[in-house]
Order: C-alpha cells, then sequence, then structure tokens
C-alpha cells in the first residue's frame, strides 16, 4: 500500500517538474571572469630555443600568444590538452578576429627535448603550433613570470617530470592576461577568448 503511494507521489513530482522546467530560465554560459582567470603581470626577460631560432620575450610582442608548459614524453595530460588546444584554434579560427593567436608549448624537460623533436612532436597536433625549450634557469625565469611551476626529478630510476597545466593567454606586449583551462567547452572558451583578442 506504501509503494503505490510513494509510486503515486513520485509520479506527480515528476510531472510538476515537467510542468515547471520547461519556464525555467536556461542556465547562462560561463562568463570570461569563470573561464578565464584574469591576471596582469609582464614577462621578465629570459631566453629559449625553438627550431626557428632565438624565443624570447621579443618574439612574443605584436600578437597575442595561447602558451602551455608540459613535455614530449608526458603519457595523457598533455597530448590530451594538445589535442584540445588544435581543437580550440579551429573554433577560433571560425570567429571574426583580425589577428589570430600563436599557440606556445613549453617543455619543462630539455635534457629529452630537443627543439627538432619538439617541434616534430607539437606540429603532429597542428602545423602552427611552436615548440620552445631551453636551459632549466630560463624555464624557471619564464615560469616564475607567469605564475606556472614545474618541477623535474632526472633520476636515472626515476625520471618524472610534474608541470601546471593551466593555459596562458599573453597580450601583444608579453603581458599575462589571463589563465583558463583547456578542459571545458570549447566553443564557449573560444567566445570569450575573441573578446580579449579582439
Amino acid at each position: 500500500m506504501h509503494n503505490k503511494y510513494a509510486l503515486l507521489l513520485t509520479l506527480l513530482v515528476g510531472c510538476g517538474l515537467g510542468v515547471l522546467l520547461p519556464i525555467t530560465q536556461p542556465v547562462q554560459p560561463g562568463t570570461a571572469q569563470a573561464m578565464i582567470q584574469k591576471a596582469e603581470r609582464p614577462l621578465a626577460p629570459f631566453e629559449l630555443q625553438s627550431a626557428y631560432g632565438q624565443f624570447d620575450q621579443r618574439v612574443l610582442q605584436g600578437q597575442w600568444t595561447i602558451m602551455m608548459f608540459g613535455f614530449t614524453h608526458c603519457p595523457d595530460i598533455c597530448p590530451t590538452a594538445l589535442s584540445h588546444l588544435a581543437a580550440l584554434e579551429t573554433q577560433l579560427t571560425a570567429l571574426s578576429i583580425p589577428q589570430q593567436p600563436r599557440y606556445v608549448f613549453v617543455s619543462v624537460d630539455p635534457q629529452r627535448d630537443t627543439v627538432t623533436a619538439l617541434d616534430t612532436y607539437v606540429r603532429h597536433f597542428s602545423p602552427s603550433f611552436i615548440g620552445v625549450t631551453g636551459h632549466p634557469g630560463q624555464l624557471k625565469l619564464l615560469a616564475r613570470s607567469t605564475g606556472a611551476q614545474f618541477q623535474v626529478n632526472n633520476a636515472s630510476d626515476n625520471y618524472q617530470v610534474a608541470h601546471s597545466t593551466m593555459l596562458l593567454l599573453l597580450d601583444p606586449s608579453a603581458t599575462l592576461r589571463g589563465r583558463f583551462n583547456i578542459n571545458q567547452d570549447l566553443s564557449e572558451l573560444a567566445v570569450q577568448l575573441s573578446h580579449f583578442l579582439n
């Protein structure tokens, strides 16, 4: 008997929700503040290398840049993030943005990641991606400027690399303007990023 009342009550509540839900206001998409952590921090001078030559803060000037830290031997986080970044690039290309950003992958593992191997690795995800690396001291300078963190344990029996997973948004004056997680709705993220890029 109690089961019948419970079933009836469940049906009535379900019907009530069915009537109420269509007139409920839809959830608004994430705002720029929610999807992108705003920041403003000029980069300190640094000097790294890419397959195309020296890469420093002067190279970053004149164009927006999306940057991430990682390493080519990363088993899952970096390949997934780069795949999502390539999809984000496609989304941004479809929007009316006067100038598309450049995409930079900074390897924190220069002992294993030569600039040639790094270039091959990032171009697998997109021909426009740029891979850079260099002396650990210079990598630390760039990481400190952007608020990123990494640690390399190159012991022969326990080689481990840890790094920040947030992506960084740098403006045409080589100033950090924001950080964001690539693991979110890419179409909405592209729209929010376009507000910065425009």
